[in-house]
């Protein structure tokens, strides 16, 4: 399963590639520091991830533009979006459901629960859903 995990914090994404690599399963991952970024690389890669992983709050393109942004995107906006994000605030919530997410979490702040969170979530993904096509030539 290929991620792409959109995050400002470089021990958070270095933190979520560890845990990563606990949950059993081989996962490729691609960074990317804010929003800006990521769509970059999304709208120039070759074939797309399976799952992105998108925080809220970031510098100079926040998850809320990104996550607009994909949606509005007639390229991206089939690819699941999972917000990962310290807020639990009900309109962060709310706003990120009404725009198009299709996963809201709040970060734990215990290592153990990152990684007992991420495994059933990369399960859930991996083993379950299923996903339409998205392989570009």
């Amino acid at each position: 399963m290929e991620l792409l995990l959109v995050d400002d914090d470089a021990t958070d994404r270095e933190l979520f590639a560890h845990a990563v690599s606990m949950t059993g399963k081989e996962h490729k991952i691609q960074e990317a520091q804010n929003g800006e970024v990521a769509l970059q690389y999304l709208h120039s890669a070759n074939h797309l991830p399976d799952l992105i992983i998108l925080d809220l709050n970031m510098p100079i393109k926040d998850g809320r533009e990104t996550l607009a942004e994909l949606k509005a995107s007639p390229r991206l906006r089939n690819i699941p979006v999972c917000i990962m994000s310290t807020s639990s605030a009900p309109f962060d919530i709310e706003s990120a459901y009404n725009t198009g997410a299709n996963l809201f979490l709040v970060k734990p702040f215990d290592f153990k629960k990152l990684i007992e969170m991420l495994t059933s979530l990369l399960t859930l993904f991996s083993t379950y859903v299923t996903l339409p096509n998205r392989r570009l030539s």
